[in-house]
């Protein structure tokens, strides 16, 4: 019978523990921007974020295409850590979008991560040429056991310029706070 309760008390403290540490990571803004340079090319549709419930916010955004099909797209992927403004934080990556795509076996990397997250909520499953007349991300919420950003607790934003043909077309940002 003592061993029962000592196995109660166990559990119990084992869950007040994992719960006293639990870890949050949601998003807290977002800002879809067509860029000047933008000439038609494409138009963003909707850009939002809905809260779920406490602590869960869905991003959902979609962007019309208006030149297809693409052939040649081009994202740089920026981080910004919050400390007295917005300041550059670890990762300034411009890769292929279309490589990044189409390969099963993209070298580990920072945007394989932050895509390979996306990927099952959005239309992101084919490479180019893109002939779908839009891009959509739909109710995709930060999950901390599936994405574990590998970042201090903190605020941040992340910064998506896609590039059409060389060209800066749209710049989408991205905040979201962790929490440890």
């Amino acid at each position: 019978m003592r061993s029962m309760w000592l196995r109660v008390l166990q559990m119990l403290l084992g869950l007040w523990l994992t719960l006293a540490d639990a870890r949050l990571l949601k998003f807290t803004n977002v800002k879809c921007l067509e860029l000047p340079t933008n000439a038609g090319f494409s138009r963003y549709e909707y850009c939002r974020l809905k809260v779920v419930r406490r602590n869960q916010v869905e991003l959902s955004l979609k962007v019309s295409l208006l030149e297809l099909p693409i052939t040649n797209l081009t994202t740089r992927l920026q981080c910004f850590q919050r400390s007295d403004g917005y300041r550059p934080f670890i990762y300034n990556i411009l890769f292929d979008f279309c490589k990044l795509m189409a390969a099963r076996k993209y070298r580990i990397s920072f945007e394989r991560f932050i895509f390979d997250a996306v990927r099952q909520h959005s239309n992101f499953n084919h490479s180019c040429p893109w002939r779908e007349d839009h891009m959509t991300v739909e109710r995709y919420a930060l999950d901390f056991t599936k994405v574990n950003m590998p970042v201090p607790a903190g605020v941040y934003r992340l910064d998506f310029t896609f590039y059409a043909y060389g060209i800066a077309r749209t710049l989408t940002q991205v905040y979201f706070e962790k929490l440890e």
